[in-house]
């Protein structure tokens, strides 16, 4: 109960997913996939992770080794970017093993654990993808991570490849909110993972950048299959980060730190000390 609580506060449609992914007592629906589509499968890439880990740049990697397209298939970006998408999971679900493969027979989804909680209510993702391996993308820098999405969330700016519509401008509050929900998805997947005995691959944004090829051939050996090496190994994307994430870190942690306690002046992190 100590983990409703501390979602509660935060309200939204993302807090009751939460709970509701704590919470969930009862198997959904399993899907079948038609014989001909489920011939053509090798094997599927679940990468579970949180908002601006690092997960696009992971995504055109991996497309461009033909270990799938880790995509937002459930929901997310397919949603916002084409508007005849299907809204039921069991369609989303055959767009993932269809469009989300790679020559290779091998498909993969890119799944935030808010996500997974609503496709839950509806569909039991897991057995419902056939010979299914799990990648733990995270970020360790968890603040760089929060300081991006508050950004990209006021700017609608997600890939570099984007423009901006808004200009960005500091809120340390929205940053505070950001670290919090990405911070309960990290929370969310470890417990699931911990719960249902599941071993996954874990990577993290920075090993990637640093070591991609390394990276891959991790991933690739996950699911038994050769990675193909083009001349370049590039995502197609770059680094947005500047100096205007610099600067906000730095007034950030001039107004927020406080190493003396889990709260700081009026502030407290949801659920852990209350006045």
């Amino acid at each position: 109960m100590v983990v409703l609580e501390f979602l509660r506060p935060a309200g939204s449609v993302f807090a009751e997913a939460m709970i509701s992914m704590r919470l969930f007592r009862q198997r959904a629906a399993t899907a079948e996939i038609p014989p001909d589509i489920l011939s053509g499968i090798r094997a599927g890439i679940l990468v579970c992770t949180s908002p601006r880990s690092g997960s696009n740049h992971l995504a055109g990697l991996m497309a461009s080794a033909e270990l799938g397209h880790p995509l937002e298939w459930f929901g997310g970006r397919r949603l916002l970017e084409l508007p005849d998408y299907p809204r039921d999971p069991r369609a989303q679900l055959l767009r993932a093993v269809t469009d989300g493969r790679s020559s290779s027979g091998v498909y993969a989804i890119k799944l935030f654990a808010s996500q997974f909680a609503q496709v839950a209510k509806k569909l039991n993702l897991p057995a419902s993808l056939p010979n299914l391996r799990y990648v733990r993308l995270t970020r360790s820098d968890r603040l760089g991570q929060a300081i991006s999405w508050t950004r990209a969330r006021q700017t609608r700016r997600f890939r570099s490849t984007e423009v901006n519509h808004k200009p960005p401008r500091y809120d340390g509050g929205a940053i505070v909110d950001s670290l919090e929900r990405i911070l309960m998805e990290n929370l969310a997947w470890d417990g699931w993972f911990a719960k249902n005995g599941l071993s996954c691959l874990s990577l993290t944004y920075e090993q990637i950048q640093q070591y991609p090829r390394a990276s891959l051939k991790k991933i690739a050996r996950l699911v038994d299959v050769d990675p193909v090496w083009g001349t370049n190994l590039e995502s197609g994307l770059e680094i947005q980060r500047d100096t205007i994430n610099d600067e906000w870190r730095e007034r950030f942690l001039s107004e927020y730190a406080d190493a003396s306690s889990f709260g700081h002046r009026t502030h407290r992190i949801r659920g852990f000390l209350r006045n």
